[in-house]
C-alpha cells in the first residue's frame, strides 16, 4: 500500500464548512428548545419538556419565596382592673432607728418608685406573699444591710399577690431623713415601725 502524505489531503470546501455548522446549529437549536428551556426555566414551546418530565426540574430550582417577616413581641401586657395609685412619704429615722413600708399589689401588677436618703442608710426591698408557707416566710428582691446607699431608682413586678416594699435602718450616729414616691397597681399601704402597722393614705392618679 502506498505511503500517503499531507499533499493527498484536500481541505474541506466552504460549502462543506457552511454545511457543517449548519447542522451543528440545528442540534442545538433542538437541544436548547427540548430539554434545556423547559428544564431549566420551565418553557416549553414544542411541549417535549412536559413529555419528558422536564418541567418539573425547574419548578424545583426556583427559590423559595421569602418568609414573612413576624414582629417577635418583647413587651410584657397585663391589663389592670383600675388606675394606677400614687403615693409620697418622708421619713425620718434616728440614730438606731428603722421603719418598713410596704404595698398590696396582685400578682403581675407593676410599680415605679424613687427614693432617697441624706446619709447610706441600709435598707432591704422585699416581699411577703398572701398565701406563705409558713409565718416566718419572705422573698428578697434587693439586700444592702453593709454599707448601705442613699437612694434607688427603679421599678418593680410583684411575683406573688401580697405585701411589697422596704425596709430601712439608720445605723449612723444621726437622723437621717428618706423621701419616698411610688406609682403603681397597687390598693393599700402600710408603714411598719414600733408598734401595729400604720395604714397609709394613698391616691388615685390624677
Amino acid at each position: 500500500m502506498p505511503e500517503q502524505t499531507a499533499a493527498d489531503f484536500q481541505a474541506p470546501t466552504a460549502g462543506a464548512i457552511l454545511k457543517a455548522t449548519g447542522i451543528a446549529l440545528a442540534v442545538a437549536l433542538v437541544i436548547l428548545f427540548t430539554v434545556v428551556l423547559p428544564a431549566e426555566y420551565g418553557i416549553d414551546p414544542l411541549k417535549t419538556g412536559k413529555a419528558l418530565g422536564l418541567t418539573n426540574l425547574s419548578k424545583a430550582s426556583e427559590p423559595a419565596p421569602a418568609a414573612r417577616a413576624t414582629p417577635v413581641a418583647t413587651g410584657i401586657y397585663t391589663a389592670q382592673p383600675a388606675t394606677y395609685k400614687v403615693d409620697s412619704e418622708d421619713l425620718a429615722l434616728g440614730p438606731g432607728e428603722g421603719v418598713e413600708i410596704k404595698y398590696h399589689m396582685q400578682k403581675g401588677a407593676g410599680m415605679v418608685y424613687s427614693w432617697k436618703a441624706d446619709a447610706n442608710v441600709q435598707f432591704e426591698f422585699h416581699g411577703e406573699p398572701d398565701q406563705k408557707p409558713n409565718k416566718d416566710y419572705f422573698e428578697s428582691y434587693q439586700l444592702d444591710d453593709e454599707v448601705g446607699q442613699d437612694h434607688a431608682y427603679g421599678s418593680f413586678t410583684a411575683p406573688t399577690t401580697g405585701i411589697h416594699g422596704w425596709f430601712w435602718e439608720n445605723k449612723s450616729h444621726k437622723t437621717v431623713q428618706i423621701h419616698l414616691t411610688t406609682a403603681g397597681f397597687y390598693d393599700s399601704a402600710k408603714m411598719y415601725s414600733d408598734g401595729p402597722p400604720t395604714d397609709l393614705t394613698i391616691e388615685n392618679a390624677k
